[in-house]
């Protein structure tokens, strides 16, 4: 006995419970328990038909509920997309590292100087 079939039975018995009940009350509180049962009952039988569904036809409703994206809609424009997003980085990198301050570093050139200075003296002795 499936699931959808056992809800709707128990509905049905609340629904008789709740004919012969005496208060109010209870009259109410079976009639809720009927119609949640169904409900439940409703939502099994849902389940079932698309368990039937053939596994094709399951992940094209997957497909058509779910909302597109850039990625899956159209991935030929999202490779390029991403082709010129990383190209414009690059290229973003390589000129700011090329017009970053270089550092003045001019102990090289006194360096130079003091040898060309002192370019035929004798060495000094230590």
């Amino acid at each position: 006995m499936s699931k959808a079939k056992e809800f709707s039975d128990r509905a049905q018995a609340f629904e008789k419970r709740a004919a012969k009940a005496i208060d109010l009350s209870s009259r109410e509180h079976y009639r809720e328990m009927a119609a949640h049962y169904r409900a439940l009952s409703v939502e099994h039988r849902e389940a079932e038909q698309l368990q039937k569904l053939s596994q094709a036809g399951f992940e094209q409703l997957a497909k058509r509920s779910s909302t597109p994206t850039f990625q899956n809609a159209d991935r030929p424009t999202f490779q390029r997309a991403m082709v010129v997003g990383i190209v414009l980085c690059v290229a973003f990198v390589a000129v700011s590292f090329s017009l970053r301050p270089q550092a003045t570093d001019d102990r090289v050139l006194v360096k130079a100087d003091r040898l060309m200075r002192t370019a035929g003296d004798p060495s000094k002795v230590r």
